[in-house]
């Protein structure tokens, strides 16, 4: 890199309270860090707890009887044992609670002064995801990138290089996470396709183009190379960069596993000109480190916009936004983004035959 990012780079590690100047040269060029010890592995226990709990409320799963952990989504789908679970009143606010997960999500985005609130609302609940042990080795593949699943979050907002709706994703861990169970697969070498494209269309594109089934997935996974199953142990979190994709996976093993996902929301959108007396935050300096640019002057041509996410639209919501994405899907197409021929067999939507 050059002498410019080095600079930047050092001014930005030198307002971190808590992450290590190897954990943010982690950040910045793969696109997470693992925070170990970010809360109480006590409050971990209570989640799990909970969640178990609330399983056998709610769809009669047992915790010391694993044949109850699969069910069946509907014919002629697999069984799965995926789960989100949730509804409790408690909540552990961060910055009193757990100090050490609060402060790592500050000194990556440069600042609690860049948080709603200077970041008080930062909170762990009791919502958690769950992916029990499906005893069949032929569900796990080995993490590549022709799967289905991959994604980019922000389904309520149009996407472009600064949107602030999402500034980054925490995964707080409430069990511990071993090889082949279950963890969530992350691309790492993501950031720089996802900031290349943004880049290159100040228009933005629809939420619909990056989530499982998005057309704009399979051309990014498809310049990606180093995919990895994110683990660690109960207490532990990590922080992705907004641009990482990500999806699950299967569990064969009889290991449970019960992770959270939360979005940071920015106050503003993020800056990759900065003016000089201001630091970059490490999630900016992770797009330009993957544009190998030294500063970018990044102006939307559109209008930002949120969306009602795609499970909760209405019939004329849902008729309008699709009118939309088809239109996008044959300019995209027009324009030689094209979604690969792998992308339809692994159920992404194509513009492959799109025409404008």
């Amino acid at each position: 890199m050059s002498d410019w990012f080095d600079e930047q780079f050092a001014k930005a590690v030198s307002n971190c309270s808590l992450l290590t100047r190897e954990e943010a040269e982690h950040f910045v060029a793969k696109g997470y860090v693992l925070v170990r010890g970010a809360f109480n592995r006590d409050f971990a226990e209570q989640i799990v707890d909970h969640a178990w709990d609330e399983l056998r409320e709610r769809h009669k799963v047992e915790r010391d009887n694993p044949e109850t952990w699969l069910r069946r989504e509907g014919q002629p789908s697999p069984y799965t044992a995926y789960y989100r679970v949730g509804s409790h009143e408690r909540r552990m606010r961060l910055k009193d609670e757990a100090p050490t997960a609060f402060q790592a999500q500050v000194d990556v985005v440069g600042g609690s002064h860049r948080l709603p609130k200077n970041g008080d609302h930062l909170s762990f609940g009791f919502d958690s995801i769950a992916n029990l042990g499906l005893y069949d080795e032929s569900v796990w593949r080995a993490p590549c990138r022709e799967a289905p699943g991959w994604h980019k979050d922000g389904w309520h907002f149009r996407h472009f290089l600064d949107s602030p709706e999402q500034g980054l994703l925490t995964v707080p861990i409430y069990s511990d996470i071993q090889p082949r169970s279950g963890a969530t697969v992350i691309a790492t070498d993501s950031i720089g396709p996802v900031s290349r494209m943004l880049a290159a269309h100040p228009e933005g594109f629809h939420a619909d183009s990056v989530q499982g089934g998005g057309y704009l997935i399979p051309y990014l996974a498809d310049q990606c190379n180093d995919f990895q199953e994110l683990m660690g142990n109960a207490g532990d979190m990590a922080i992705l960069h907004p641009f990482m994709l990500h999806r699950v996976n299967r569990n064969p093993s009889d290991r449970h596993r019960f992770i959270a996902n939360i979005a940071v929301v920015l106050n503003e959108p993020m800056r990759f000109d900065r003016p000089a007396e201001e630091s970059y935050s490490l999630a900016e300096l992770a797009v330009l480190r993957a544009l190998q640019q030294d500063g970018c002057d990044f102006t939307p041509t559109e209008k930002r916009r949120g969306y009602v996410p795609a499970p909760f639209r209405d019939k004329d919501d849902a008729r309008a936004r699709r009118e939309e994405l088809e239109q996008e899907m044959r300019e995209t197409r027009a324009a030689g983004l094209v979604t690969p021929k792998w992308g339809a067999d692994q159920g992404y939507m194509s513009n492959r035959s799109a025409v404008a």
